[in-house]
């Protein structure tokens, strides 16, 4: 299952709860938390890989996953869209 939207693929139906990253890309909102975290996870890596120094890189990607977390509990308590397990 593929759920992290690279910012080169639109996403074409409005009606999907994405969240969005500082770098533009778009994460899709599923109903599931370990699905969430994967596809959060997998975007945060992708950013790790940019920064060649590992403490930088660290603290970047703690950053961006908070971020990308905060957006996603403000979007499903906007939009109430739950979680299941």
């Amino acid at each position: 299952m593929n759920i992290h939207v690279s910012s080169e693929e639109p996403i074409t139906n409005t009606e999907l709860p994405v969240i969005e990253c500082s770098c533009g890309a778009k994460i899709l909102i599923v109903p599931n938390i370990k699905y969430m975290s994967t596809a959060i996870e997998a975007h945060v890596k992708e950013h790790k890989k940019k920064i060649k120094d590992p403490k930088k890189a660290e603290a970047e990607v703690e950053l961006i996953r908070d971020d990308l977390i905060g957006k996603v509990l403000d979007k499903t308590s906007e939009t109430q869209y739950f979680f299941l397990e």
